[in-house]
């Protein structure tokens, strides 16, 4: 494994990176020192003979091959190496990420006299030095562990050394029976981390990864050559969801020799986790399935539980089965490059589980609520997805196969499943569901079941998180598509409502014009919200929009 140490000059990287590397008895690299000693000259007059474009290729050539490398480390990587995308990917996928923010005070005074630092040669060094680090600070704060730089070297050492004993394990685990089967969750710190225990609870068995293009390329960098995994591409997007993709990757599978020892791999969002699960549970009639969700989505909801499925007919999930992966493996890191919106849509489910199920979620959740909504994760990120993946388990474990108490899941899902039925393509899953949720709450409203204060908080909350696409949905169309819904009940459609105070409630409702009317009102609704714009977040406030339904 490698510690690697970043940060801007002066931050005191080569000094604690010296004493860290004496800590642990591994060897230390300063990428620096190693391209001066391999090319006899100095940084600077690197910079000045050939430019800085020749000394960032040197820089990357050093730190691809010493991430390539079994040993153990601690490397020292130049204040700038973080610019080049392969380096990025090479240093998260070789070991564990520690920015070290010193004071601008402090690194300056350390800086004073170094005449070694070409970036810092003309000008005001200390606005160059404030503007260089302004300029990389997003790339320094991706990391596994910041840390003050304040202090000395062996203080600053000691506490990483540390900190990184705590990363090597899972930050949290939950292990479930459920219908005889044994499913741990397990969040770690660092993806290094994590694709390490991945191949010790492999043992030796063949992976084989599904996961669309994107996501399988930063698998690759994990899998150590020679691994035999077999990978197998997916198209992104929900038409992946198929019986013929199914077949497709079974083929793969059966033509590669895979046997029953085999264990499948989804390494995505829900579209993959389902998928995975659903090949996992048929292919010779059942191997064992590993996920690694990362999306918000599929960490908080799709890939707990064990329902598995596939779209057939036109309809959401229609084919599908019960199969609990042995394993799901989470990490924070996979969710700092998601799109505002998929994040938003991600945290409905949290939503959605709060008010049905847990009021330690539903706090967690309105903590959440206002980075969610500037599209920025969460400080509480740890505890809202341990909690919303606590509370599934929890509810899954009494109802595995979802005849009673599992049903307060499908909270939202009947309305949402059915616009994203009519609309396929336009809407995130999460934002279905939340406008799901606003239909779910007027329901409950016009039905007595629940009052006002709760029904208008609900839908204060959820119209935050739905999405207007500028274009009129149909509402009869809505309606035709919730009769094909797999949870309608003989001539009835199944709804989950908010009751009272706490909980839901399951209601089956025969009256077309009764929904009809819901569900017109609460396009109207998603509507005038967008019309008005996204108001700033506060506990308790509510949009004032009339929800009134007669």
């Amino acid at each position: 494994m490698i510690i690697w140490l970043q940060g801007p000059s002066g931050a005191g990287k080569t000094t604690v990176g010296r004493e860290l590397a004496r800590l642990r008895r591994w060897r230390f690299i300063d990428i620096d020192e190693a391209i001066e000693l391999r090319d006899g000259r100095t940084i600077s007059a690197i910079f000045a003979g050939d430019g800085e474009g020749h000394f960032r290729a040197l820089e990357r050539e050093m730190i691809l091959s010493v991430s390539a490398e079994p040993a153990d480390a601690v490397i020292a990587p130049g204040a700038g190496a973080l610019h080049d995308p392969r380096v990025r990917r090479a240093i998260m996928a070789s070991g564990i990420r520690v920015f070290i923010d010193p004071e601008p005070e402090e690194a300056l005074r350390r800086l004073a006299g170094d005449a070694s630092r070409p970036m810092l040669a003309h000008g005001d060094r200390a606005a160059s030095w404030k503007s260089l680090r302004a300029d990389r600070l997003p790339l320094y704060r991706d990391a596994d562990i910041i840390i003050s730089g304040h202090g000395d070297a062996a203080t600053v050492a000691t506490e990483i050394d540390r900190r990184v004993e705590l990363l090597e394990r899972p930050e949290w685990s939950f292990s479930s029976v459920l219908s005889g089967e044994v499913s741990t969750v397990s969040w770690f710190h660092a993806p290094h981390i994590l694709f390490r225990h991945l191949r010790s609870l492999a043992g030796g068995c063949r992976l084989c990864v599904i996961g669309d293009w994107n996501v399988l390329e930063r698998f690759a960098a994990f899998a150590p050559d020679g691994s035999g995994d077999l990978i197998l591409p997916i198209d992104p997007g929900e038409a992946s969801k198929s019986l013929a993709t199914v077949e497709g990757l079974a083929a793969r599978m059966a033509e590669h020799g895979c046997t029953r020892d085999a264990i499948i791999v989804g390494i995505g969002g829900g579209v993959v986790t389902d998928l995975a699960g659903f090949l996992g549970s048929i292919y010779m009639r059942g191997v064992r399935t590993i996920c690694i969700p990362t999306t918000l989505l599929a960490q908080v909801d799709a890939s707990i539980g064990g329902k598995t499925a596939v779209n057939a007919a036109g309809v959401r999930n229609l084919i599908g089965t019960f199969k609990q992966p042995s394993d799901v493996l989470m990490c924070g890191a996979f969710l700092r490059s998601l799109p505002p919106r998929e994040l938003r849509s991600g945290f409905v489910e949290s939503l959605k589980m709060g008010i049905a199920n847990s009021a330690d979620l539903a706090r967690a959740v309105e903590d959440a609520m206002p980075a969610i909504l500037d599209g920025a994760l969460p400080e509480n990120l740890v505890d809202l997805v341990r909690l919303s993946v606590g509370t599934k388990l929890d509810v899954v474990e009494r109802d595995t196969h979802d005849t009673s108490l599992r049903l307060s899941l499908n909270f939202g899902h009947t309305f949402g499943h059915a616009l994203e039925a009519v609309a396929p393509g336009v809407y995130a899953h999460g934002e279905a569901v939340a406008f799901g949720l606003v239909a779910a709450a007027l329901m409950a409203l016009e039905l007595g079941v629940a009052g006002d204060d709760r029904c208008r908080w609900i839908i204060d909350r959820s119209l935050r998180l739905t999405h207007d696409p500028g274009m009129e949905q149909d509402a009869a169309a809505i309606i035709t598509a919730m009769d094909s819904d797999k949870k309608r009940v003989g001539a009835d459609i199944r709804f989950v409502l908010p009751a009272g105070t706490t909980g839901v409630v399951i209601r089956e409702i025969g009256d077309r014009e009764l929904v009809m009317g819901i569900v017109r009102r609460a396009l109207e609704l998603v509507r005038e919200h967008h019309r008005r714009g996204f108001r700033p977040f506060s506990n308790g406030g509510i949009t004032g929009i009339s929800i009134g339904t007669s």
